[in-house]
C-alpha cells in the first residue's frame, strides 16, 4: 500500500526530530541539521534534487561555517557521508557500501566515487510544492537543534521569507548590526546578494549595497560617514590599481543612487578599518545616502571613481523599506523632531555676496527667478568644501547658478575652462559664455579641480 502526502510527511517530521547531535567520534555536532536545512532549501528552490560531492562540499563547507558550532571545525565529507542514515536521502553513483563517516580514508572515497546525494525523490516534490511542509520542518529544526540562531534568519536560509522584497532599504527579517560569517549567508538573507562582487545593483535601478572591507587601497571610513572606491581596475593578487576604472555596473549604479536619493545599505566585512569593522565576518552597519560621487587618481595614479556615502538618521532608515518601487504613502499631519547632525558650516555671507554681485542672474545661462520674496539664485562651491576635497568657502570658490546649472555642474555635466568656455554635456551639447562681474575673480586653480574630477563623465 503506498504512502499518503500526510503518512510521509509525518514520517519526515518525526525523522527530522531525533537526529544524531554527536559525530561517531563522541564529538558534539549538528552536521545533519545543517545539511538538511542545506537540502530542504534546495527543494523550495527547486535546485537539481541530486548534487555532487564537489559542489555539495562547498555548499556544506559554507553552511557549516555559519551554522556550526563555534568550537567545531567545518568537514562536509561527515555532514555528506552521515545524511546515508536519514530516512529520505539517496546516494547515486557508488560501488560497494559508503565508509563510516568517521573512516580516515573518507576524503578519498568520495574524491575517487564521485557520488551524487539528495533527498528521495517523492520528499524532494512534496517539500518542493508544499511551502507549509517546508516551514514546518525549518521551524523543527530550530527548535531542536539552532536556539542559539533566529528562525527568520534559518527561514531566509531555506529560501522561505515571510515577506516580499524589492532589493531595496531593510531587508526584512534583518536588524542592523546582524553578523554573518560568509558572503554565501549574507546572500541567502538577500543583504548583498552577489557573492564576490563589492556593488549589488544596475545603472537603471540603482545600487541595492556595497560591502566595505578593505578591499580597495583608497577606500576611508570614518564610521558614519563613508568615502568608498569603485569597483574595477584592481589586480587580485597585489589588490593594487592595475588600470583605470570606468563608470559602468556598480559604479554606475552608485551614480544612479546618488541622482535619486534611494538608500543604499553599507556591510562592513572584518578586512576594513578596525574601528569601524567587525574582528570576524560580516556585519549589517543600516543604510546610507550617496551625498556625492567624482573620479580622481588614487594612490597608485590610476582613475578611481569615489563616493561619499553618509549614515540615514532613525526616522529615515524606518522609512526606507522598498523605498526604490513601493507607492509613497506620505504623512496628512507632518511633525516635527529635535534632531542633531554634523555638517560643513557655510558662509550665507560669502554665499550672499556673490548672488548679489550677479543681481542674482545664472553665470551660465543668465535666467534670473522671480519669487514672490524677491529673486533667487543658487550658490554652487567649484572645489567642494570637506574632506578629501577640502575647498574654501571664499568668494573665489563660488559661482552663481540658477537650479538647473547647478545641479548639472554638482553631477560634472557643465564644465568650465580656463577661457572661461562653459561645456555643457549630456545628449544635447551646448557652449555659454560664463558671466563675470568686476569684484568676483574666479581662480583657474579651483575650476582646474573641478575638471578633472570630473574629466571621464
Amino acid at each position: 500500500m503506498s504512502e499518503t502526502q500526510q503518512e510521509r510527511a509525518a514520517r519526515f517530521l518525526e525523522a527530522l526530530a531525533s537526529l544524531p547531535l554527536r559525530r561517531p567520534s563522541g564529538e558534539p555536532s549538528r552536521d545533519q541539521p545543517i545539511a538538511l536545512l542545506w537540502a530542504i532549501s534546495r527543494a523550495v528552490e527547486r535546485s537539481d534534487r541530486l548534487t555532487s560531492w564537489e559542489k555539495a562540499k562547498t555548499d556544506f563547507r559554507a553552511i557549516l561555517t555559519e551554522y556550526g558550532r563555534e568550537d567545531a571545525t567545518p568537514t562536509p565529507e561527515i555532514a555528506f557521508l552521515e545524511l546515508h542514515q536519514f530516512p529520505f536521502w539517496e546516494t547515486t553513483g557508488t560501488n560497494g557500501a559508503a565508509p563510516n563517516s568517521g573512516d580516515p580514508h573518507a576524503v578519498t572515497w568520495l574524491t575517487e566515487q564521485a557520488p551524487q546525494g539528495g533527498l528521495e525523490a517523492s520528499l524532494y516534490e512534496q517539500l518542493a510544492s508544499d511551502k507549509n511542509l517546508c516551514r514546518n520542518a525549518v521551524k523543527l529544526l530550530h527548535e531542536k537543534y539552532f536556539a542559539d540562531h533566529r528562525l527568520d534568519l534559518l527561514l531566509l536560509e531555506a529560501g522561505l521569507p515571510d515577506a516580499t522584497f524589492d532589493g531595496f532599504g531593510h531587508p526584512p527579517h534583518v536588524r542592523v548590526g546582524d553578523s554573518f560569517k560568509r558572503r554565501r549567508t549574507l546572500a541567502r538573507a538577500r543583504v548583498h546578494r552577489p557573492t564576490m562582487a563589492g556593488i549589488c545593483g544596475t545603472a537603471a535601478t540603482g545600487a541595492e549595497s556595497i560591502v566595505v572591507s578593505g578591499g580597495y587601497e583608497d577606500d576611508e571610513d570614518y564610521g558614519n560617514e563613508i568615502i568608498y572606491t569603485g569597483q574595477g581596475g584592481r589586480d587580485d593578487k597585489t589588490k593594487k590599481q592595475c588600470k583605470d576604472q570606468e563608470l559602468t555596473l556598480g559604479n554606475a549604479a552608485l551614480v544612479t543612487s546618488y541622482s535619486t536619493g534611494t538608500p543604499v545599505r553599507v556591510i562592513r566585512g572584518s578586512g576594513g578599518d578596525p574601528q569601524h569593522s567587525p574582528a570576524t565576518g560580516l556585519r549589517y552597519d543600516g543604510l546610507y545616502r550617496v551625498d556625492e560621487y567624482w573620479s580622481q587618481r588614487g594612490e597608485s595614479n590610476f582613475l578611481v571613481w569615489r563616493y561619499r556615502l553618509r549614515a540615514m538618521d532613525n526616522a529615515d532608515k524606518r522609512a526606507a523599506t522598498n523605498i526604490a518601487r513601493s507607492i509613497p504613502t506620505g504623512n496628512a499631519t507632518p511633525g516635527r523632531k529635535e534632531t542633531s547632525t554634523q555638517r560643513i558650516i557655510r558662509s550665507t555671507t560669502v554665499a550672499d555676496y556673490v548672488k548679489r554681485m550677479h543681481a542674482y542672474a545664472c553665470q551660465v545661462c543668465g535666467l534670473r527667478i522671480e519669487t514672490p520674496t524677491g529673486a533667487y539664485a543658487e550658490a554652487a562651491h567649484i572645489q567642494p568644501l570637506g574632506h578629501p576635497h577640502d575647498g574654501p568657502d571664499e568668494i573665489d570658490n563660488v559661482l552663481c547658478l540658477c537650479p538647473n546649472h547647478h545641479t548639472a555642474f554638482d553631477f560634472g555635466m557643465l564644465i568650465i575652462n580656463d577661457d572661461r568656455t562653459v561645456t555643457q554635456r549630456g545628449s544635447e551639447p551646448r557652449t555659454y559664455q560664463l558671466r563675470e562681474t568686476p569684484g568676483h575673480a574666479i581662480k583657474a586653480e579651483y575650476l582646474a579641480y573641478h575638471r578633472n574630477h570630473h574629466e571621464h563623465k
